[in-house]
């Protein structure tokens, strides 16, 4: 198996750059996210290192949602062929599952990744409250509230948002249940 991280070196600027690998699969970002950096850096002078920090953990939260879909997708057997991020979204892309139930399985893989975040710094801050450390309270506040806000919107029913696949769940395991039903041998 794999490293589950492997950065890229060199790293080549192209449409879409390849930075790194996750569990073997390609993760490439748009060019149009160097840009969107590039200009939020130059405009910042007073806390550049700040600024960063905030853009790392912005580039995190949809890293993390892209990687749930990733895990879950290689875990139900479909050959995930690579995750490319972009300035407001990313996309993972992979085989078609075996079943509409494993589909949405995969479509709640990037909440559920992003709740193994969220939940322990939401639970961190109401139990401890926030540092003293201003960058710090940036990576809490973004790493879970904008998570969150992220994950609710994701999670509307409409296209191409997941919600508009993993809403689908409900349904789609009464179905797989059912069917799993009707092929028992009935013993009298």
């Amino acid at each position: 198996m794999p490293p589950f991280i492997r950065f890229s070196n060199p790293i080549r600027l192209e449409k879409l750059t390849h930075v790194m690998q996750i569990r073997g699969v390609d993760v490439r970002v748009h060019w149009t996210v160097f840009v969107v950096t590039a200009i939020i850096l130059a405009g910042v002078a007073r806390r550049p290192g700040l600024t960063i920090l905030g853009l790392a953990a912005y580039f995190s939260v949809m890293l993390i949602h892209e990687t749930g879909h990733l895990l879950l997708a290689q875990r139900k057997g479909c050959n995930v062929l690579e995750v490319d991020l972009y300035p407001i979204f990313g996309v993972t892309r992979f085989t078609t599952p075996w079943s509409r139930l494993d589909h949405c399985v995969i479509a709640w893989g990037g909440v559920l990744a992003q709740a193994v975040v969220f939940i322990p710094i939401v639970l961190w801050v109401h139990f401890f409250g926030y540092s003293h450390i201003e960058g710090v309270n940036m990576m809490f506040a973004i790493l879970n509230f904008f998570s969150l806000g992220v994950s609710l919107l994701n999670l509307l029913p409409i296209r191409p948002l997941d919600g508009s696949i993993a809403w689908g769940i409900a349904p789609a395991f009464l179905a797989a249940k059912r069917a799993r039903i009707s092929r028992k041998p009935m013993y009298r």
